[in-house]
């Protein structure tokens, strides 16, 4: 057990003992999301470990040969498109050249950008209101900007061959640079090709998970074996009590250090709200949702830069990397997830007088 995880189990402790013995702390909701997350995370994840992760491998030589051409590894693709908990990682896993390029693009490449194409920006922008979208976008844009950031700290850390790494990590480059303008230049068509996008591998998870589910009811129909969906319902568990342990965490901080928070976002110039959901937003930017329309326009902008890479930092992503890999991976993950959420921040910081100065000159100019 790392470090990390132990931590996390410790608050997951104190929320239960709430719960158990009636303490009234506030904490056992708390617990008690943490485990809910278990239905959430259970339809991607045995889905696509289950029988995602077996056609793959029943097609794995047809699918190396149609990659032979590409000059980076096929994982970039699946790091790229999913999240490392949706599936990303078990299907790069199967692709992969090395453990190396597996970490890189398996699990810090889907926990900045596959979260963002496959989860983020299509929840964020089917939630949110017409107004509210325009501002989200804004932040989105800088959070994507950083992400090359995050993927170059990651590969120093790894220690990377700096040919191999170039390789992964210029696609990136150039892919979240097309993604940052088509959303600055076409925001509507970008937003589209996002949501048919989501729809899509929407669709097929839970085909993946019908087939899974018959074949536990129906032997003879079984795609995948049994072995396989225990091992996955086992790491999903242990996920969801790290997340009881995280959202616990969050509280603990939320509870001691409010006011603190409060005059933490005088002088950023977000109100309190706005604070809250930042903190909110390590574990889960679920929870920052129903507060979009409580939060100022600066305070979605910097919510929004940080939720393209720093959301799920300690939350169920963190539970699932956690459960599939060892200490130094998780710390891995968690520096480049930070560094790319505080950068996109404070980018987005300094850039907002000056976007919302463009914003109103144009707005003054539109007839």
């Amino acid at each position: 057990m790392n470090a990390f995880v132990a931590v996390m189990l410790i608050f997951a402790a104190v929320g239960f003992a709430d719960k158990m013995f009636g303490l009234k702390w506030g904490l056992s909701e708390y617990f008690d999301r943490g485990l809910v997350t278990m239905g959430t995370m259970a339809v991607p994840m045995i889905g696509v470990s289950c029988a995602g992760v077996e056609f793959i491998q029943r097609h794995l030589d047809t699918i190396s040969e149609a990659c032979e051409w590409l000059p980076f590894d096929p994982s970039l693709i699946i790091g790229a498109a999913f999240a490392a908990d949706m599936g990303g990682f078990f299907i790069a896993e199967q692709i992969a050249e090395n453990q190396q390029v597996l970490i890189l693009n398996g699990i810090i490449l889907s926990a900045l950008l596959g979260q963002m194409t496959s989860f983020q920006l299509p929840l964020f922008l089917s939630d949110a209101d017409r107004e509210s979208r325009r501002t989200i976008l804004k932040g989105f844009i800088t959070g994507i900007i950083i992400i090359p950031a995050g993927l170059l700290v990651a590969g120093l850390m790894i220690g990377m061959n700096p040919g191999l790494f170039a390789a992964q990590f210029i696609p990136v480059l150039v892919l979240c640079a097309v993604i940052a303008l088509g959303l600055l230049r076409f925001p509507s068509g970008m937003i589209r090709i996002f949501e048919v996008f989501a729809r899509i591998m929407q669709i097929l998870i839970c085909l993946a998970f019908f087939f899974t589910v018959l074949g536990i009811f129906v032997p003879s129909l079984a795609y995948s074996d049994l072995e396989t969906v225990h091992e996955v319902v086992t790491i999903l568990f242990r996920s969801a009590v790290i997340i009881s342990g995280s959202l616990v965490l969050s509280q603990i901080i939320l509870k001691l250090f409010r006011e603190k928070l409060r005059r933490f976002g005088e002088k950023l110039g977000v109100n309190e709200v706005s604070v809250i959901s930042m903190i909110m937003n390590c574990a889960t930017s679920l929870a920052i949702l129903p507060l979009l329309p409580k939060m100022d326009r600066k305070g979605k902008m910097l919510n929004a830069a940080f939720s393209v890479s720093g959301a799920y930092m300690v939350g169920g992503q963190f539970g699932f990397v956690s459960s599939v890999s060892d200490a130094h991976t998780v710390t891995v993950y968690i520096v480049s997830k930070l560094i790319c959420g505080v950068l996109s921040m404070v980018i987005m910081y300094k850039l907002y007088d000056r976007l919302e100065g463009k914003e109103r000159e144009n707005d003054r100019q539109s007839p």
